[in-house]
């Protein structure tokens, strides 16, 4: 399949997050407190690429679900999820070493808090991605077609209202369907 090249190489850059943490999980010696501002940069700024590269594979996987590119959804999906759970869980862990690094250093991490803050949603981001997912194996409803040849015919006929009407109208809180 098309993304598994993909999963492998957000699944390796994953991986090397969580190495690099592991190799820093320690706390620097006493006197070393220049290289913890450091360390804790680095943190940041691959925590950042990391979380960059998991939104670009999700967006890869649903424009291929959508266009009808992959035959097992639920299988793929579960897959999916995994990757993207293991690398929110090396985010929320590199915002708290990385946050640790920054304090002992007394310096100001650039991005940090924003780091911080995009660690913290990426669970509800993957919720809300993976339930959008689920919903590509719901049946869909059938095609109306007398209704969609009436609505043709009326078009045809002209008998079709304004685009810049219908939004003046929902924008003054009425119905999309003019009564």
């Amino acid at each position: 399949m098309a993304t598994e090249m993909l999963d492998r190489l957000q699944e390796n850059k994953v991986r090397g997050l969580e190495e690099f943490l592991d190799s820093w999980n320690a706390v620097p010696a006493p006197g070393r407190e220049d290289q913890a501002g450091e360390i804790a940069d680095v943190m940041v700024d691959e925590g950042i690429g990391i979380r960059q590269g998991l939104l670009r594979l999700w967006e890869c996987h649903w424009t291929m679900a959508l266009a009808g590119d992959i035959p097992k959804l639920k299988e793929h999906g579960a897959s999916l999820r995994t990757l993207l759970e293991r690398g929110g869980r090396a985010l929320t862990r590199g915002a708290k070493l990385a946050r640790t690094y920054a304090q002992l250093s007394g310096l100001e991490v650039a991005r940090l808090a924003q780091f911080e803050e995009h660690a913290k949603a990426f669970p509800l981001w993957i919720e809300e991605r993976m339930a959008c997912w689920d919903l590509l194996s719901r049946p869909r409803k059938p095609l109306d077609r007398e209704a969609i040849a009436r609505a043709h015919a009326a078009y045809e006929r002209g008998e079709c209202e304004d685009v810049a009407d219908i939004l003046a109208r929902l924008k003054q809180g009425g119905p999309l369907v003019k009564e």
